[in-house]
């Protein structure tokens, strides 16, 4: 074993960002404070008009700064994927931070199994402002550590705690794909699905990553979500050649029914209505999904 190869492997960080200056520099310091070295940081800013730019100079040349015209965080996170040297490759969104072992704890497991392509963790969430981290213990399975070559069936199926900013991907296998740029909502899932779809992944139940939520998280863009393209993006995608078809029903009425929570916490219950019942026309049995329904009636009940 070639040691002194070992020592170096270069990890790529890519952030993109927008407008999200308030919050860049603790997502930036995180990647800076990881215990394995050596990290390349890539800020991708797709266009911001806040102090984005200055906030990545006070890093001087620690930091790897590409300015773009605001195309997307797709197209973002894809010119990231052009400029990443890395052996291995991090996403990590503008308001979230990492953990200090985040990409040391995921990168030995990378290193322990090479059949592995990515290393994925669940997160601690944060409300800006806030001290607290919260740990989201609801996804019962995933308390222990899982391999498996079938994730982007608990992917699709919202089975599984997944954030794009705890994973740790081989760059050989990332840079096959790209975010797909039509899709606002979702592009995350969609490329991660076929990175789920093309290797085996490791699932780490510790928390590497902290998500943070905040009134102007992207999450949270409506007007973005009711562009929903995500089913026919993924299930018309010629790279499964038809091999997900099975999954289309259940998935569009998951899909359905996170749009119908989304707009039932916006206090828009119409919409919220209209959605759950499209979930229901979709897969009867998306009525189980009593989480789901209960806050819809607390919407009605506001």
């Amino acid at each position: 074993m070639d040691l002194t190869r070992e020592q170096s492997q270069v990890v790529s960080i890519i952030i993109p960002t927008y407008n999200y200056g308030i919050y860049l520099s603790t997502a930036i310091q995180s990647c800076l404070n990881q215990t394995y070295k050596p990290i390349e940081i890539i800020v991708v800013d797709d266009g911001s008009t806040d102090d984005t730019q200055d906030v990545v100079k006070k890093f001087d040349d620690r930091v790897i700064y590409f300015y773009q015209k605001n195309s997307g965080v797709s197209a973002a996170r894809n010119k990231g994927l052009e400029l990443a040297k890395g052996d291995y490759l991090a996403f990590l969104d503008s308001d979230d931070y990492l953990m200090d072992h985040s990409i040391e704890i995921k990168l030995d497991i990378l290193k322990q199994y090479p059949d592995i392509g990515i290393v994925f963790s669940s997160t601690y969430s944060k409300t800006f402002g806030q001290d607290e981290l919260r740990y989201n213990r609801r996804f019962k399975k995933f308390r222990k550590p899982i391999i498996s070559d079938r994730f982007y069936e608990d992917l699709l199926l919202r089975r599984i705690p997944f954030q794009p900013s705890a994973n740790l991907l081989r760059s050989s296998l990332a840079k096959q794909f790209r975010f797909p740029t039509n899709l606002s909502n979702g592009e995350d899932l969609a490329f991660f699905v076929k990175i789920f779809f093309a290797t085996k992944g490791y699932y780490l139940p510790e928390p590497t990553a902290v998500n943070l939520r905040h009134p102007r998280s992207l999450r949270h863009d409506l007007q973005e979500v009711k562009k929903d393209e995500f089913i026919e993006t993924v299930f018309g995608d010629p790279f499964y050649k038809g091999s997900l078809e099975y999954l289309r029903s259940t998935c569009t009425a998951h899909r359905y029914l996170e749009l119908s929570r989304r707009f039932s916490l916006s206090g828009q219950t119409k919409v919220a209505k209209e959605y759950y019942v499209r979930a229901l026309s979709e897969d009867p049995k998306a009525i189980f999904k009593l989480n789901y329904l209960a806050k819809l009636i607390r919407a009605y009940l506001r």
